[in-house]
């Protein structure tokens, strides 16, 4: 799979060598049997898109790594983890090089912490909707969060969130009620401390938009 292997499947394009060389360099990190796999894949693949070709190899090429998408991806995707452990990015750059905390990530939180309080409030309970549906949307669509931490957001501000404060409040008893309020308020800063840190730490687990 090293750049000019093969200038009939069109790898002698500039666009193609690069990216060739980076998948190459991505793939350091797999198991000899994986990236040899990943290789003859590529290798077939390119074949497939500039077979019939002819003089417009390179392009058919081009297009062909463009549609695979990231070295990084493909890499991470052959060896199983949820990003490659190869960094591209310098400290600070981007997600996968740096920590700190991302805004996104805080105003996500935010918004699922002012729907709890507005729903509490009977004056702005009609309106606590909106920023709870916006905020387990971000959840979801998180590529900080992994899959844990996107449960945990979902259970305990999407469900006993806003949810069960208008629909299921008024259903206990007093003595019940405080209990339960005192449990709720306590696990909603729990989680929120949770996903704040786990924000602050987390490589990309994966899909979504980039929550910086």
């Amino acid at each position: 799979m090293a750049p000019g292997d093969s200038n009939t499947s069109g790898a002698d394009q500039p666009e193609v060598r690069a990216w060739l060389a980076q998948l190459e360099a991505e793939a350091a990190v797999l198991p000899q049997r994986r990236r040899a796999e990943l290789r003859a894949s590529v290798h077939d693949y390119l074949a497939d898109a500039t077979r019939d070709a002819g003089p417009d190899a390179g392009a058919a090429a081009a297009r062909a790594v463009a549609e695979l998408g990231a070295p990084a991806e493909l890499v991470a995707e052959a060896g199983g983890y949820p990003v490659s452990p190869v960094d591209d990015l310098p400290p600070g750059a981007g997600i996968e090089g740096g920590v700190g905390t991302p805004r996104l990530e805080v105003t996500t939180v935010g918004l699922l912490a002012a729907s709890v309080v507005l729903a509490v409030v009977p004056a702005t309970e009609a309106v606590a909707p909106v920023p709870w549906f916006v905020g387990t949307l971000l959840v979801l669509l998180s590529r900080r969060w992994g899959a844990g931490d996107k449960a945990l957001a979902v259970l305990t501000f999407g469900v006993l969130g806003v949810p069960l404060l208008l629909l299921g409040r008024d259903e206990l008893p007093t003595a019940a009620s405080l209990a339960v309020s005192v449990l709720l308020v306590g696990g909603w800063l729990a989680a929120a401390t949770r996903l704040i840190v786990r924000a602050r730490a987390a490589r990309e687990p994966g899909r979504g938009l980039r929550m910086r």
